[in-house]
């Protein structure tokens, strides 16, 4: 973490905070204080964030989409708060290259997971929360997540491309994806996993990325991808 790092997440948010450390802690991952309290690290931080992140999103999708179900509000509130989705949005404020991590994570390539970044997105909404002078005012929160979710709303697809895949094959009566590595390329610490699926009726589709599951989601994207629209839009 750089102090040039922070200052252009904050530019990029267009919030400074008033205090610099709690900021700080948010951007602390647990691997680089191992064998210390949690109060030091960004886990309790995210727990909260994830709170008040499932509320403002809720509240944004029920102003947004009016004339939704329950049902569909849910699957687009699931799509909006998962993993990758939050990683998404920290990649493009920066938020990994502002993350303190413990030497084994720094090697391996942690400010790239998904799993890191999320989190990492979860205490940054906390730490917006709790920079508020007054208690329970979720102003900055709600214009942070309303500035880089309200962009998205339309582009995130409600369910991911494994299950999408999957449930078209059930659709057909077809027999479920297989899944096997294929190659393993970069350094040991920083790998990138070739996925392949199989299927028997739609062929077989090649994607990759920094973990298994990762390639396996791209795999199943690039095979969707390839089918026509009308096969594939009754998953979406």
């Amino acid at each position: 973490m750089t102090d040039a790092a922070v200052k252009k997440l904050q530019e990029k948010v267009g919030y400074t905070f008033k205090n610099q450390n709690l900021l700080g802690q948010a951007l602390v991952h647990s691997s680089a204080l191992q064998g210390t309290p949690h109060e030091h690290d960004n886990e309790r931080l995210e727990f909260l964030g994830d709170r008040i992140l499932n509320f403002c999103v809720s509240d944004l999708l029920f102003k947004t989409y009016r004339g939704d179900s329950e049902g569909v509000l849910s699957k687009r509130h699931a799509a909006l708060v998962r993993q990758d989705t939050l990683a998404i949005v920290a990649r493009q404020i920066g938020l990994g290259d502002c993350l303190t991590l413990g030497r084994g994570e720094e090697a391996t390539g942690g400010r790239e997971k998904d799993s890191i970044l999320s989190d990492a997105m979860e205490a940054f909404i906390a730490a917006l929360y709790l920079d508020m002078e007054r208690e329970e005012d979720l102003t900055t929160a709600w214009k942070f997540i309303k500035k880089f979710w309200s962009p998205i709303l339309e582009q995130v697809e409600l369910k991911d491309p494994k299950s999408r895949l999957q449930e078209l094959l059930q659709s057909k009566g077809q027999p479920l994806p297989e899944y096997k590595v294929i190659e393993m390329k970069g350094e040991a610490h920083n790998p990138t996993f070739v996925m392949e699926v199989h299927t028997t009726s739609f062929g077989n589709a090649v994607g990759e990325g920094p973990s298994k599951q990762a390639a396996q989601q791209d795999a199943a994207r690039m095979l969707l991808d390839s089918l026509p629209e009308e096969l594939t839009q009754q998953t979406a």
